[in-house]
């Protein structure tokens, strides 16, 4: 072996648990303020709070709806009546979820087996940063259940508990994402191999788990087929096929800081050799100057839109990441060799690199927040989309005007009343495809306990 490569147990376990605890503070940060109430989290929070249950309004992705609205649920039911409380609790499970999945894969693997964390490393620092901004994400989460189910059946289903967990896990990731499919089919591949070679329960359990995974693999195409909605699917595959890296105008910064460090990696590979210093050099200096272009102009950088274009990035990368290691293990083959420390210097700047990112952003929603939620305490009844941008984003921002043009503003402006006594609605754009609520309908408002309408007039301002 090259005298560069790290020995798993060491430099890896290092650098794994380093990332760990910068996605670990950065996500602390965004649960405080309740970041994943952006686009649909507001509206899936309103609707938690009026019913005091699981909104499963996606079938394919139950079992990560469950997950990402638990926290709410249950505080809910506790009767927790402050919104913003449970808009807290909401983002400890969206953001708190892919963190806990990822660290909870290097538990599963074996001791001799730890460089085959790659996979849910890569997806950690590479993919999740890149559509972290959307609130409701289903994508992130099930790429974490993804590949804990597939390590559990490569690593841990020869063991009674494993053999448990990984017909469980399979389960759970049968109602995940109907992206899905085709992980979904190479994890019921991987069983089925796994099955030849073990007797009584073990063998069972691979089998049941081959079974659901294939099963679940043909349920997913289904929906891909005919999707609940047929703009959600063109929408999630414009994104994946590139959509999601922005303009030269509005770039998505994750995401191509995530790019560079991939080529860093992968082009020395491609030409039969290990990265070098001086590539992780080069590739260090690129992502610092992305992260300086992002402080320099924060507001004309951060693009909302381009985050939530990501979203199908997690379950696509965590797919072709699940069918190379496959591949590797049929032929004997490990990921150990991709351990050198040039290639997690890369890694450890592109993870310091969306920390940051990810610092940013929160810092941004904070100072929105701030202002909508001074906005709306005073009585203006239905505020028009011209009237909020005119009060709000008086400099024209990208970032703010693309969540004040969004149909979100209004579910979060009812979240953000003070006390829960709504006196002010801000509405979206007027060509906003869809809008939730109808202020002049009171038939339409959510009618959660926390909130009170007797103040609300929607024709007070005009």
């Amino acid at each position: 072996m090259n005298s560069e490569v790290a020995e798993p147990a060491g430099a890896l376990a290092k650098a794994f648990w380093a990332v760990i605890a910068l996605a670990a503070v950065t996500g602390a940060c965004a649960i405080l303020a309740a970041r994943d109430l952006v686009y649909d989290g507001a509206y899936y929070l309103l609707a938690i709070a009026a019913r005091g249950e699981f909104q499963l309004w996606e079938p394919a992705r139950a079992s990560v709806l469950i997950l990402e609205q638990c926290f709410a649920v249950a505080g809910a039911w506790l009767g927790i009546q402050d919104l913003w409380t449970l808009g807290r609790l909401f983002s400890l499970a969206v953001t708190g979820w892919p963190v806990f999945l990822t660290a909870l894969c290097w538990f599963v693997l074996p001791k001799g087996e730890k460089s085959w964390i790659a996979g849910p490393l890569v997806n950690l620092v590479f993919a999740i940063p890149t559509t972290s901004f959307i609130g409701i994400g289903e994508g992130t989460i099930a790429s974490c259940l993804l590949w804990l189910a597939f390590l559990l059946v490569a690593f841990r289903i020869d063991h009674a508990w494993g053999a448990i967990a990984s017909v469980v896990a399979t389960a759970v990731c049968a109602f995940s994402h109907e992206s899905a499919a085709v992980c979904l089919g190479a994890i019921a591949i991987l069983a089925l191999w796994r099955s030849g070679g073990l007797t009584g329960f073990p063998r069972l359990a691979a089998l049941a788990s081959a079974t659901i995974a294939g099963a679940a693999a043909v349920n997913m195409l289904r929906w891909i087929i005919f999707p609940r909605s047929v703009v959600e699917r063109g929408d999630f595959l414009a994104g994946s096929m590139g959509g999601f890296l922005g303009s030269l105008h509005a770039p998505n910064i994750p995401a191509l800081a995530s790019l560079v460090a991939a080529a860093a990696i992968i082009v020395p590979f491609a030409r039969g050799k290990l990265p070098s210093a001086a590539t992780s050099a080069a590739a260090l200096a690129a992502l610092l100057l992305l992260l300086l272009v992002l402080i320099a102009t924060p507001d004309q950088t951060l693009a909302p839109s381009r985050f939530f274009a990501a979203r199908g990035v997690p379950v696509a990368l965590t797919t072709i990441l699940a069918v190379v290691f496959l591949v590797m293990m049929n032929r004997g083959s490990r990921p150990a060799r991709l351990v050198s420390r040039p290639v997690l210097a890369v890694i450890l700047g592109l993870a310091a690199t969306q920390a940051a990112a990810q610092t940013i952003m929160t810092q941004r929603w904070n100072s929105y927040v701030h202002d909508l939620r001074t906005f709306v305490t005073t009585p203006r009844g239905a505020i028009s989309h011209a009237e909020t941008m005119q009060a709000l984003d008086p400099a024209r921002s990208r970032f703010r005007r693309e969540l004040l043009e969004s149909w979100s503003v209004e579910p979060l402006s009812i979240v953000l009343a003070p006390h829960g006594r709504v006196m002010t609605v801000v509405e979206p754009a007027p060509d906003a495809p869809w809008v939730p609520y109808r202020p002049g309908d009171p038939t339409t408002l959510p009618r959660a306990p926390q909130l009170h309408w007797s103040g609300f007039s929607p024709h007070l301002a005009r």
